[in-house]
């Protein structure tokens, strides 16, 4: 006899109860390069992330960290790009290289019967990249064929236009590379930046899967005693933001048929005691499918397809940052509907179901970050990057719970100030 579920009444709804980020067991690499080992896992996997602490803030040019990142693969120790390509494919690995701000990735996921080979490939491509000139010529072309591309699109315009505009033009959070800017970049600019930065001073290196003490000792062999020490450390380059103090800006694409708008403010860093109570607040207000934005803007008024809104914390400033394109017409109605809710976070407290919604969402995303070693991995590496403490998620966690409809109404109060908002509007008059 076959038994069905009741279909006719709602399934409890359960408390994640608590979500615990697993410790790493951090070591040292023979040149003091610190290793942080997350051994989770079944399979005979493993993810290698080399971070290097340097990015497109350290950069004396513009695009030479990107460059200097995705060149590595191109040309390394006696390996042409193609034999890398290939050597990784049979192997069935996989490399992946990102830059921010601050840091620079190169990551390789692996399978364990062939760590050895596929780490000597990430150790010739730490260590000894040639950036072969006629890939540098190819991947420069490129990229600027694809930088020329997007700036016709007014999302793009609106958040460059943004960007320079919250922090300065001057300022490496606010500069915006031009395709221009790749007709003086250099071989020489990425032989300087990696000699500069690609060394033992600067990376910290996180492996994360089913960890064998013979891996670990093939890491020291390779990224450690072959690697040597450096100690020609750089200075620090510190900017000073300077904000424009002209808040409404508008960038004209002729024959645009939408509207590129950006919507954003300053607010307080991640060190701040109000910095997670803020990241409620955003998911409240734009953060999320559900949202007050999408509700409002997308669902009710259909101005646009879908609408959002950020808390972004980076080293040295954060912000709040609405993002949405629209058709021309609905661009006005569109932004001042966006005020009207961020004004209503003021005036009126939220009720306790959307706030449990509110809550229960963020919950689940964080309960992924610690589904499985991968996603470990990179909550790991994002306190790494952005300098947090280890309870830096467990007290994310007690925020969520524990936010009040009163503590909201404060925070929109006190930060969501309307003449401290940027307003950026790209497309045709």
């Amino acid at each position: 006899m076959t038994i069905y579920p009741d279909r006719t009444s709602q399934p409890e709804v359960k408390d994640f109860g608590t979500l615990v980020l697993p410790e790493a067991r951090e070591i040292m690499l023979s040149n003091g390069i610190p290793v942080y080992v997350i051994n989770m896992g079944d399979q005979e996997v493993s993810r290698i992330d080399v971070m290097v602490t340097a990015g497109k803030y350290d950069q004396e040019k513009s695009l030479v960290a990107d460059m200097a990142n995705v060149m590595l693969k191109e040309g390394a120790g006696n390996r042409t790009s193609a034999q890398i390509a290939g050597q990784l494919d049979f192997y069935g690995a996989w490399l992946q290289n990102s830059v921010s701000f601050h840091n620079s990735y190169v990551t390789l996921y692996s399978l364990n019967k062939y760590f050895t080979h596929t780490l000597d490939i990430l150790s010739d491509l730490i260590m000894r990249p040639f950036f072969p000139e006629e890939e540098f010529s190819t991947i420069s072309l490129r990229r600027k064929q694809q930088l020329t591309i997007e700036l016709e699109k007014v999302q793009s315009l609106a958040t460059r236009a943004f960007l320079s505009r919250l922090f300065g033009k001057h300022h490496p959070y606010g500069a915006v590379a031009d395709p221009h800017d790749f007709d003086s970049l250099t071989k020489e600019d990425l032989f300087k930046f990696h000699r500069n930065y690609y060394n033992p001073q600067y990376i910290r290196i996180v492996i994360t899967g089913k960890i064998t003490d013979e891996m670990l000792k093939l890491l020291d062999l390779r990224l450690g005693m072959e690697f040597g020490d450096f100690t020609n450390k750089s200075s620090s380059r510190v900017f000073k933001i300077e904000p424009s103090t002209q808040k409404e800006i508008f960038v004209e694409k002729v024959g645009a048929l939408q509207s590129g708008i950006r919507i954003g403010i300053p607010v307080m860093n991640r060190s701040h005691p109000d910095y997670l109570p803020m990241r409620v607040l955003n998911t409240l207000l734009g953060g999320y499918f559900g949202s007050r934005l999408m509700l409002n803007i997308r669902e009710d008024k259909g101005y646009t397809y879908g609408i959002s809104s950020s808390l972004i914390g980076q080293r040295y400033g954060a912000y709040l940052s609405i993002s949405t394109q629209s058709a021309t017409e609905y661009t006005k109605p569109l932004v001042e509907e966006v005020f009207n809710e961020i004004e209503r976070l003021k005036c009126e407290p939220v009720q306790e179901e959307e706030l449990s919604m509110v809550r229960n969402y963020m919950l689940g995303e964080l309960a992924r970050l610690f589904d499985g070693p991968f996603p470990v991995a990179d909550a790991y590496i994002s306190m790494l990057a952005n300098n947090l403490s280890f309870d830096y998620y467990n007290r994310q966690v007690d925020i969520i719970r524990s936010v009040t409809p009163d503590d909201i109404m404060r925070l929109a109060g006190e930060y969501l100030k309307r003449d401290n908002f940027y307003v950026v509007v790209a497309g045709s008059k």
